[in-house]
């Protein structure tokens, strides 16, 4: 997560920054920008670091991100606040983020372990369940899990763009199926049934 991008003005800052976020990195990396503006100069950064500037993939059509920048067999996937229809980068979820580095008024941050199972939830890319497996493994607040999730379903916004809540339902499912022990999924589900009633009611 990614804010005031627009500050950084040392090239050096920004391959720290670079180098910073893609150490060890096998998978894609998701970067959640706070506004429009940093993530185009985030991209324009990247591009002139060497990495090439593409279109999504298939794979990537139920997230909000438009502009990929790939070297050397590494992605970044690249937001600007919103991460899935209408659900986004929310106040609560910077707060919980832990922040990692400053490069003058850049300021990035890593989201919450909880934040990380419901965007990867909401992905379901490959690699992603998994990920969801061993953050269950490794323990998970639900509670906190779960009040992100109904404030973002709850917020002003039209039903068709609630429709991650379906993703989470079925990321839940498949985690459970695995004989994972999932303890909001009954209330997620009530959701997920909401959501279903309010379209049959259009």
């Amino acid at each position: 997560m990614i804010s005031n991008s627009d500050k950084i003005s040392r090239r050096e800052e920004i391959t720290e920054m670079f180098e910073l976020g893609l150490k060890d990195a096998t998978k894609d990396i998701d970067v959640v920008c706070r506004s429009e503006e940093d993530k185009e100069l985030l991209l324009a950064a990247a591009k002139a670091l060497g990495f090439e500037i593409v279109s999504p993939e298939k794979r990537h059509e139920r997230m909000g991100v438009k502009r990929l920048a790939v070297k050397g067999g590494r992605n970044l996937d690249v937001f600007a606040q919103r991460i899935s229809y209408d659900f986004d980068l929310s106040e609560a979820m910077w707060q919980r983020a832990k922040r990692i580095r400053s490069f003058g008024s850049l300021v990035v941050r890593d989201a919450s372990l909880e934040d990380i199972f419901i965007m990867k939830l909401i992905a379901n890319r490959p690699g992603d369940a998994p990920d969801c497996c061993n953050l269950v493994i490794a323990g998970l607040d639900y509670n906190a899990v779960y009040r992100e999730i109904e404030a973002q379903y709850r917020k002003a916004g039209g039903a068709k763009e609630k429709i991650w809540i379906n993703y989470i339902e079925e990321g839940i499912a498949r985690l459970q199926d695995n004989d994972l022990t999932i303890p909001i999924s009954d209330k997620i589900s009530l959701l997920a049934s909401e959501y279903h009633e309010k379209g049959q009611m259009r």
